[in-house]
């Protein structure tokens, strides 16, 4: 009888509170956003050059490669564009995801890792530590392979590189620490503007003005960077 009356309090106490609580200043979840994406255009401003440039790079970003352009031997998907395109081109992983196919395009002779799904977002496949046991890797490994496919005008079914077991490898063995992470297409709206600050520009920024930067609170290791696993340069 107690705990009932304890608990009648508490929720009367409860809704008290909400009823104080003005409806316009209660969080609402906006929903999806509508109208035009508003991104993944030219900036405004460009000369002629510069616009036939940012068009060139957007053709290329969007062409689906085959084996006569040079796909493979490993990949992700055939097409920057194809894992960056929500809301537009540059974005990120589509509604569908396009590397339940392309596991098989053509006659490839892939299995698709359970980690990738139709109705889930794109994935690249990172493993924390070398599966030859010689310690951390921090590189992707990319989930398919060229051998069997046919494209017409240039085919791979001499080919015999093999497609790695991710779901074997998923966790380090005896120890059982997962191995493999995840990540997702990131956009890259602007991203070419962060790339071209140069790696050297980066390291002298972060050693200037240390005293301010330190007054108001920016701290980290000093001069110790993350490095892209893809590339080895300092990541973005």
């Amino acid at each position: 009888m107690l705990v009932t009356i304890i608990v009648a309090a508490l929720v009367a106490a409860a809704v008290a509170r909400a009823q104080l609580v003005p409806p316009s200043s209660l969080a609402r979840d906006p929903g999806a956003r509508g109208g035009a994406a508003g991104a993944g255009d030219p900036l405004i401003g460009l000369t002629t050059g510069e616009l036939a440039f940012f068009q060139a790079g957007q053709d290329q970003f969007t062409e689906v490669e085959g084996l006569s352009v040079g796909l493979g031997p490993r990949f992700n998907l055939d097409s920057c564009g194809g894992c960056h395109s929500q809301p537009a081109v540059g974005g990120t992983s589509p509604a569908v995801n396009p590397q339940v196919d392309v596991a098989t395009k053509n006659g490839a002779l892939n299995f698709v890792p359970s980690f990738v799904r139709r109705d889930g977002p794109i994935r690249e496949a990172r493993f924390r530590y070398r599966t030859d046991g010689g310690g951390l890797d921090g590189g992707v490994h990319d989930l398919f392979v060229i051998s069997g496919r046919d494209d017409g005008d240039a085919n791979a079914r001499g080919c015999s590189i093999q497609q790695e077991n991710f779901d074997a490898l998923m966790f380090v063995p005896i120890s059982n620490v997962r191995n493999i992470i995840f990540r997702i297409p990131t956009p890259v709206f602007g991203a070419g503007l962060i790339e071209e600050i140069p790696d050297a520009a980066i390291r002298a920024n972060a050693k200037v003005n240390a005293a301010q930067k330190a007054a108001l609170g920016i701290g980290g290791r000093p001069h110790v960077f993350n490095f892209n696993g893809n590339d080895g340069t300092v990541a973005r």
